[in-house]
């Protein structure tokens, strides 16, 4: 599969995953292809209910805006294999 097929797909699982919440703000960050394990990693940023309530109390109280939250879904280039989502820790720096 080529690489905007697996940015399809991923969000279409993202969304999937997360139908029983409403996510907003999804954003494309990254995508690398894992040579070794044969799969697409790609990472979405976006914003869930408790992120957004964070960022409407934040700005009424004058705070900074909410931190976004980061998720990589694998989609492995082999058809019979299940994709899966997990948290993207960022570095502090």
């Amino acid at each position: 599969m080529d690489v905007k097929q697996a940015i399809a797909k991923a969000r279409d699982y993202l969304r999937a995953v997360f139908s029983d919440e409403p996510i907003s703000d999804l954003r494309l960050e990254e995508v690398v292809f894992d040579k070794q394990d044969a799969a697409w990693l790609i990472t979405f940023g976006l914003l869930r209910p408790s992120d957004e309530t964070t960022a409407q109390w934040g700005a009424f109280a004058g705070a900074s805006q909410p931190r976004r939250t980061y998720k990589v879904v694998r989609i492995p280039n082999d058809e019979t294999e299940l994709p899966s989502v997990k948290i993207r820790e960022l570095a502090e720096g």
